[in-house]
């Protein structure tokens, strides 16, 4: 009698396993097949043109594919790759979660409802169109908010930034337009933790440094007035000064 209930019980499961298997495979051949034309998807914002069909939670192996994005802060249209192994959560026939991993290290991680990211976003600095130190950032509704922390490679903090209220910081922005959605923060020693730098940048006005994710030295220092950088020093790896530009007109 047993025989026949385990006999039963796998006969019914396997049609249910081979349509969850097929479903995965629909998904995952979203993110294998370089067509930037006809795939839409963006890590950032969570918008996709990939039509699901059930609920749950999608794994695909081996992800080798690129999407072209749109990236309204700086009016322009680039190629973002992605690889390695992917977590896809739905509900409702929407993405909720999105995941990363490449080699056993987390690239990316995001959570979302219909207004865009919701929750903590964690980008390594290596994945997608990259960013000089691996960073996590929290957002509400598609909004970001909070402080941004920033990475060493060994894992310990590096920067600590508050944004202001109202921005339109996007996960990759570049150093250059640092100050137009920090108004102040804090810089971290790669090997004890003490406080390096804390600067504030009201009005935009004030100082970025910023020092190496891989050896924690500083490299270039930035002095800006009302948003325009007017002197930038860069820095050698011993310390001495490599370059400077004076920009004041």
């Amino acid at each position: 009698m047993i025989k026949l209930i385990t006999v039963f019980l796998i006969i019914i499961s396997s049609p249910i396993f081979s349509k969850n298997l097929l479903n995965s495979h629909e998904v995952c051949k979203y993110f294998k097949v370089k067509d930037e034309n006809n795939k839409k998807f963006n890590p950032y914002t969570g918008k996709t043109n990939i039509k699901f069909k059930e609920d749950g939670i999608y794994e695909c192996k081996n992800s080798d594919t690129s999407f072209r994005i749109f990236i309204p802060r700086y009016f322009y249209i680039e190629d973002l790759y992605i690889s390695g192994n992917l977590i896809i959560e739905v509900k409702d026939k929407k993405m909720v979660r999105f995941e990363v991993r490449d080699e056993n290290r987390l690239q990316f991680s995001a959570q979302y409802n219909k207004y865009g990211p919701n929750g903590k976003m964690f980008s390594y600095k290596g994945f997608g169109l990259g960013n000089s130190h691996s960073l996590e950032i929290n957002f509400k509704d598609g909004n970001p908010f909070g402080d941004i922390l920033e990475y060493y490679d060994n894992g310990k903090l590096y920067r600590k930034s508050h944004l202001v209220k109202r921005n339109n910081y996007y996960p990759f922005s570049t150093p250059d337009d640092y100050n137009k959605y920090i108004d102040y923060y804090e810089i971290y020693d790669i090997n004890t933790g003490e406080i390096l730098k804390k600067e504030s940048l009201f009005n935009k006005t004030g100082t970025v440094w910023d020092y190496d994710s891989k050896n924690g030295k500083l490299y270039k220092e930035s002095h800006l007035v009302n948003g325009e950088i007017i002197f930038q020093r860069e820095y050698k790896e011993d310390g001495t000064v490599a370059q400077e530009y004076n920009y004041k007109k």
